[in-house]
């Protein structure tokens, strides 16, 4: 039995659509000037909502690491002795719900304040030491992120005579959730704004390219020439504005992230600690410029869909 293949035809399918491919690319060189202008507004209207959803993919990152070292501070009154603050931690560690107990003394306490404010010659001006013996408790994962437990807990621990004041960090883990969730929500709704945005830049673009071209249209749907036909090389036109866009809104939002990494690490710094931007995976880099591309097809189609009803 033989089978009839025809590699003519599907070599010439491929060839055409590769050359429409290839000229509609060269059409956007023949106006720059419309050109860079569409691929920047795209660029700048995606690029806005990618670092919206940097900021809150951070925010998240460090909500998620300060649940995790969440702790009750105990700050303890003056004058209490050794003997008794051993007392105090032995009864704390027989709660079930306590992961680790640390003691810091006053002295450790000052040194490490003097180190992160750099105040050493001031602070070693003091006659008496200001700052009170802390013990910080970490609570087990199982209640870290409930406050209703954690309260309990620290009522229970304040009621002690050896301690002075008790603090939870619960609440600015509940401050630092909140306003990650507002980043999310600008960035969804800042990317919905500017999606449409998007639409209507390209969708401008494509309708005057298809306005010059109106006669051609006409002529060639006079001979025949199917909605498909006439729609090839313009939808390609639409894929070439998104694709370069998207990657021009990836470099602005990368490039962004660099520039402001350095500050971020500096105001962490100032708190003793450091902390590096993350940016962009390369999953999240690929829908962003596919999301780019489908955007600037759906304007492309709105475009054509308007002009192939009038010219019918």
């Amino acid at each position: 039995m033989s089978v009839n293949k025809n590699p003519i035809v599907k070599d010439s399918f491929i060839v055409t659509h590769w050359k429409t491919l290839r000229d509609s690319f060269l059409t956007l060189g023949r106006n720059p000037v419309r050109t860079v202008v569409t691929v920047v507004l795209i660029a700048v209207s995606l690029a806005v909502p990618m670092t919206f959803y940097v900021f809150y993919n951070n925010a998240y990152i460090i909500t998620n690491s300060l649940n995790d070292n969440s702790q009750i501070s105990l700050y303890l009154k003056d004058g209490v002795l050794k003997d008794e603050i051993d007392v105090l931690i032995s009864k704390i560690k027989k709660n079930p719900n306590i992961k680790s107990v640390n003691f810091i003394s006053k002295e450790q306490g000052l040194e490490e304040f003097s180190k992160i404010s750099g105040f050493v010659e001031p602070l070693e001006l003091l006659d008496k030491n200001p700052l009170p013996d802390v013990i910080e408790i970490v609570p087990s994962e199982d209640i870290s992120n409930t406050k209703a437990v954690a309260e309990e807990m620290l009522h229970e621990f304040v009621s002690y005579p050896e301690v002075e004041q008790g603090k939870f960090d619960f609440m600015w883990i509940q401050k630092l959730e909140a306003i990650a969730k507002l980043l999310r929500n600008l960035a969804l709704s800042v990317g919905i704004l500017l999606s449409l945005g998007v639409i209507l830049t390209v969708a401008n673009t494509i309708r005057i390219n298809l306005l010059a071209h109106k006669d051609e249209i006409e002529i060639m749907k006079i001979f025949g020439a199917t909605d498909s036909f006439v729609s090839r090389p313009y939808l390609y036109i639409g894929f070439w504005l998104g694709l370069i866009g998207g990657f021009l809104a990836w470099w602005l939002n990368t490039f962004f992230i660099i520039c402001i990494t350095s500050i971020i690490d500096n105001i962490a710094t100032l708190y003793g600690g450091s902390y590096t931007l993350t940016q962009l995976t390369f999953s999240e880099s690929l829908v962003s410029v596919i999301i780019s591309i489908t955007l600037s097809i759906i304007a492309t189609k709105l475009s054509l869909n308007r002009i192939l009803h009038e010219t019918c």
